[in-house]
């Protein structure tokens, strides 16, 4: 009997592009733009430092706490179907920031409706999806994929400028634009082309024949159970390290325009954020590919802490915009590696059987960590007057953060496997 497998074209790889895209518009729509809106914001609405930074927490942390619910029903349900319900949430919800006059109907909006649409939508339905379509090439796969919240880092924030500077729209058109791009384009896009099992059809993952098949169904990794998870140290090693990682990064990304324009180069300070995005590009792919050439997980966690620490210290020595502009390129490539390494960890630990479980679990976790960096950050440089003990505070987080990552203990992983 002929193995159709090998006749039809592997669909894994449209799979990635289409995570890669919707990783994009999700990042780049409501965080990556918001930088650059929230001087405009923060001017028009008379915002202090802390009241126009804390919108991008509240948006985190309420998508974390909707992220266990999100991660059990992609484990249950369609991938595809949760995807196209959350492109109309999230297409939505950014429209009706069109409509809002006060800055209490902005950041309902915002950390509401709009950070459900986003856990729906985002980053961890769409590793769900390419971890069902891989196995052997996992690393690779989840590190291409994450290349979408990098490279909107280098668009949006970009392009939102120039919607608003060059362009002279307001930010309450940039966002109805970008809610009517969501749902014209990224809902059809789920509707039609994406599959949530190679299965499906008639393919296995990382593109294998039938001849070659071995225990590569879903159901053959371990069913985690809520207890199980917080009962076992790897969760909270994972939980802790990522979300201390995250936090100095969302911090200083959410600081580094005011710090730019406190230094006088508020012109480049859009440039400045941007320039983080194409080394955290380049960084995924580096580290996706030496987790999956067997480089010691811990080590590779190691390594981009590191770096992502030098950079925060060069950021107080910067000069000119110019340099401050490659300081915040080398600390991307350290910190861009973040979220491929978690989403690759959490699989490796609790198996393609309880990924979407354990990363969503872990998310609220993460997330209590992750947002508070950015109004901490702020209250500091109120109290103080300049960001130096604000940004050597992150650095001593990151330092924790290395040291903890060397607790995790790598499961046992057969040749087979």
């Amino acid at each position: 009997m002929e193995d159709s497998s090998k006749n039809n074209p592997f669909l894994g790889w449209r799979m990635v592009a289409i995570a890669l895209f919707a990783d994009f518009c999700v990042v780049g729509f409501a965080f990556q733009s918001y930088p650059v809106i929230q001087l405009i914001l923060a001017e028009e609405m008379e915002l202090s430092r802390f009241l126009a930074t804390l919108t991008i927490p509240g948006f985190m942390l309420i998508s974390a706490i909707t992220m266990p619910v999100v991660g059990k029903l992609l484990d249950t349900y369609s991938i595809r179907s949760v995807l196209i319900l959350g492109s109309f949430v999230y297409g939505l919800s950014l429209i009706s920031l069109y409509f809002v006059n006060s800055y209490t109907a902005f950041i309902i909006i915002f950390v509401l409706p709009i950070a459900l649409g986003a856990s729906l939508m985002g980053n961890l339905s769409v590793s769900k999806l390419v971890s069902r379509w891989f196995r052997e090439y996992t690393g690779r796969a989840l590190g291409i994929a994450a290349l979408g919240v990098s490279f909107s880092g280098l668009v949006m924030p970009n392009l939102t400028n120039y919607l608003l500077i060059d362009l002279g729209l307001s930010w309450r058109e940039a966002y109805l634009y970008y809610g009517l791009f969501t749902l014209i384009i990224n809902a059809p896009l789920f509707r039609y082309l994406v599959i949530d099992n190679p299965e499906d059809v008639d393919q296995l993952p990382d593109g294998k024949s039938h001849s070659d098949q071995q225990d590569l169904s879903e159901d053959a990794g371990e069913d985690w159970t809520l207890k199980q998870l917080l009962n076992d140290r790897n969760f909270w090693v994972l939980s802790f390290v990522f979300a201390l990682q995250f936090c100095a990064m969302m911090a200083v990304l959410a600081h580094i325009t005011f710090y730019a324009s406190e230094r006088g180069w508020a012109e480049q300070a859009a440039w400045i954020f941007s320039m983080y995005a194409v080394p955290a590009m380049i960084s995924k792919l580096v580290f996706g590919w030496l987790i999956e050439n067997k480089m010691d997980a811990r080590l590779a966690v190691s390594t981009s802490l590191v770096i992502q620490l030098v950079g925060t210290l060069l950021i107080l020595g910067s000069d000119s915009p110019n340099q401050l502009s490659f300081i915040i390129a080398l600390f991307g490539f350290g910190g861009g590696a973040a979220l491929p390494l978690s989403n690759i960890l959490f699989n490796k630990v609790y198996t393609q059987k309880s990924f979407g479980f354990s990363r969503g679990t872990a998310q609220p976790f993460i997330s209590v960590f992750q947002v508070s960096g950015t109004p901490v950050v702020a209250l500091m440089f109120d109290a103080y007057g300049n960001y130096q003990n604000a940004f050597l505070f992150l650095c001593s987080l990151l330092v924790l953060a290395t040291i903890v990552i060397w607790f995790l203990k790598m499961p046992e992983t057969s040749k087979e496997n």
